[in-house]
């Protein structure tokens, strides 16, 4: 509705000397077709087409706050120090370096071997790193392989960090973008 508006700020935008009725013609047309579209609203989520990509979506959401990124990010320092190293700054520092690489893996990896099995995959490093920390702290208090404790913990945090930095960290949020491109 602010038709003088749009042409000034478009004309600045091309130059003074530029000719932009074609284009402002052009974004009229658009914004007249996107307006007779029809209008998406919440109740559209749980239509019988819709609720299937919603349970997906929101459950892998679900899982992905559940998985605890968080708290080993948060307490990965207290966790390296009580499993037995002097400080938890090389714990901390490999984890960092483990990350990048490895979400950059997955993003590669998920056109090709698809997002279920990056999935799987990814969530069975998951469990796995986590049975390694539970055993590494069950032979801490029980006093068995003492010496072998702080790399057993490390390992199991880095297989952790790594099998979420491949799946379970991006692909749900692809899923989510991908299930709901026909609402927008």
């Amino acid at each position: 509705g602010r038709q003088k508006e749009f042409e000034i700020a478009l004309q600045r935008l091309r130059g003074r000397d530029a000719d932009v009725s074609l284009e402002a013609a052009e974004i009229k047309d658009f914004i007249e077709t996107i307006d007779k579209l029809p209008k998406a609203g919440i109740q559209d989520l749980f239509s019988r087409s819709y609720i299937g990509p919603v349970i997906i979506g929101a459950g892998l959401m679900v899982f992905q706050q559940f998985a605890g990124i968080n708290g080993i990010l948060f307490y990965a320092s207290e966790t390296f120090v009580s499993a037995g190293f002097d400080s938890g700054n090389l714990g901390t520092i490999l984890m960092a370096c483990i990350q990048l690489p490895l979400t950059t893996l997955g993003a590669l990896l998920m056109d090709r071997s698809g997002r279920k099995p990056l999935l799987l995959v990814s969530t069975s490093g998951l469990i796995v790193g986590t049975l390694m920390s539970a055993v590494s702290f069950y032979l801490k208090v029980h006093g068995i392989l003492p010496e072998q404790v702080p790399i057993i913990t490390l390992t199991s945090i880095l297989v952790y960090i790594a099998s979420y930095s491949l799946g379970m960290g991006s692909v749900p949020w692809v899923i989510m973008s991908e299930r709901y491109s026909p609402l927008i």
